[in-house]
């Protein structure tokens, strides 16, 4: 038996173009001028901070040191070692206390300021005297009296502790035996304008 000759096919249509073959193309293009868009605005800001930002580092004499670092959006003083007063602290220094001095002086003030923003300044000083914890404990109830928002008469490290609260100032004083002597450390915390004790 012989078989039949099969009709003609029609041809077959063109295929439609591949539309997803020009897709991932614009894709990677795209995520390449996003990396190169990027690392360029990168490089500019810093470059313009390594320009604007200005240290500067002073050791006066006794061990005193002073940096400051200025910025476009601010800036920081820190002076360590230094002498503060009862007016920079807020708070009475108890009579005949003489600053720590060594390893342990801790005395410094510091000085944050943002632009468009209230600043901040934290002054610190430790103190010691001969005399026992108990009369320096006296004097502090004496001269803080009212003001004292929370008194603590031991804390974990073994402290008297004395903080006065009100608003964007916060004092605190820290009593401690030390070798026969007592330790008195000083901080004053205040952000804004606030200067008053």
């Amino acid at each position: 038996m012989a078989t039949s000759p099969q009709p003609p096919r029609p041809p077959a249509p063109p295929l439609p173009p591949q539309t997803g073959s020009k897709v991932v193309p614009i894709v990677l293009l795209g995520l390449a001028v996003i990396v190169v868009v990027s690392a360029l605005v990168l490089w500019t800001g810093l470059r313009f901070l390594s320009h604007s930002v200005q240290i500067n580092q002073r050791e006066s004499g006794a061990g005193k040191k002073e940096v400051s670092i200025k910025t476009p959006f601010g800036g920081i003083e820190v002076n360590k070692n230094t002498s503060v007063s009862e007016s920079a602290l807020g708070l009475p220094i108890y009579p005949g206390a003489k600053p720590v001095k060594g390893e342990d002086a801790d005395s410094a003030s510091v000085n944050i300021g943002l632009p468009g923003e209230q600043s901040v300044r934290v002054v610190a000083g430790k103190f010691e005297t001969p005399d026992p914890i108990d009369k320096v404990e006296a004097f502090y109830h004496g001269r803080l009296g009212s003001e004292v928002t929370k008194f603590t008469a031991k804390d974990s490290d073994g402290k008297t502790v004395f903080e006065i609260k009100h608003k964007d100032n916060e004092r605190v004083v820290a009593l401690k035996s030390v070798l026969g002597a007592t330790r008195i450390e000083l901080l004053r915390f205040s952000h804004g304008d606030e200067e008053s004790n």
